[in-house]
């Protein structure tokens, strides 16, 4: 198939688009920035430039187009519908968030739960993945924060106790899941959550965390509430904040999934997080982006 994959220079986008051209596909990639570019596949791929805020400038992209992997942010989903509509282009895999089934109400939820209803209300073949905490190299937002603080540091403040409950994915499970996607009638018009096998507390993803490194973490109990003022009044006085009083809050909330539909559906089979986190703090992935890519401009 010939696949244009959007967000291609992103940690699972790069990684889709290695994955896709190694399987045969003929892959486009689609990036915003042309900085993005050394995180391509290391094969000749047409490399185009386009905005996912203005459809008209898809409709070169997505010509001759049989699939779309749409991994970039769901809020762009409303003006690739509007592109793949008129370029006539059907199947298209989009990427959303667990972030949907936050309590709390926040722009980034609501963003989460538009993009989706625009999919479900548009004629595409489409298919939603909605995958939890994406982790596995040093580009990921969460589980390398931690891996660097901890190579530092012994001590952690430990908000609430840490008993909520995570459940992080894979970036490479992830990967797989979108291949089966595309190759499986079954998933049409279907949505899978996409997380690790079993859900953890954060205390102890913390100490699995920890033990990747030969390392035995030191907690520092910090109750929830002077936490939570405390981000209230930073929002306040920052411009931008680099803790918000919605991280602090979801720190408190439970962000356990049922990956069962995608289990059956797409033969999802996720890895433990500690497997993940050794070959993370091994750089598996990361040495995959040390290797020179060739690619044509489009």
């Amino acid at each position: 198939m010939r696949i244009l994959v959007t967000g291609a220079s992103s940690q699972t986008g790069s990684l889709a688009a290695r994955a896709l051209a190694e399987a045969g596909h003929d892959v486009r990639c689609l990036v915003r920035r042309m900085e993005g570019r050394k995180f391509l596949p290391p094969r000749g791929v047409p490399l185009i430039q386009a905005d996912l805020e203005r459809p008209e400038s898809l409709h070169a992209a997505l010509e001759g187009v049989e699939a779309v992997a749409q991994i970039a942010h769901i809020r762009f989903a409303p003006t690739l519908i509007a592109a793949c509509e008129a370029i006539g282009v059907q199947r298209v895999i989009f990427f959303s968030s667990t972030r949907r089934f936050t309590r709390f109400d926040c722009e980034s939820a609501r963003q989460v739960r538009d993009g989706e209803a625009a999919i479900e209300q548009s004629q595409l073949a489409w298919t939603i993945l909605r995958p939890s905490m994406i982790y596995g190299s040093s580009r990921d937002n969460n589980i390398s924060k931690l891996i660097a603080y901890f190579r530092r540091r012994r001590l952690f403040p430990l908000v609430g106790g840490g008993h909520n409950l995570v459940q992080p994915v894979f970036t490479l499970d992830v990967v797989a899941a979108l291949l089966a996607a595309l190759q499986r009638p079954i998933a049409v018009r279907k949505t899978y959550t996409l997380a690790g096998p079993e859900a953890l507390t954060y205390r102890r993803m913390i100490e699995v965390i920890c033990a990747a490194l030969g390392q035995r973490p030191r907690f520092v109990p910090v109750p929830l509430a002077p936490m939570l003022w405390a981000a209230r009044c930073y929002e306040k006085i920052s411009r931008r904040p680099r803790v918000t009083l919605e991280q602090i809050q979801r720190l408190a909330e439970d962000k356990a999934f049922d990956i069962s539909d995608a289990r059956r559906d797409l033969g999802f089979s996720p890895i433990s997080f500690a497997e993940g986190v050794r070959r993370q703090v091994a750089g598996e992935i990361d040495r995959l982006w040390n290797q020179s890519p060739t690619y044509q401009e489009g």
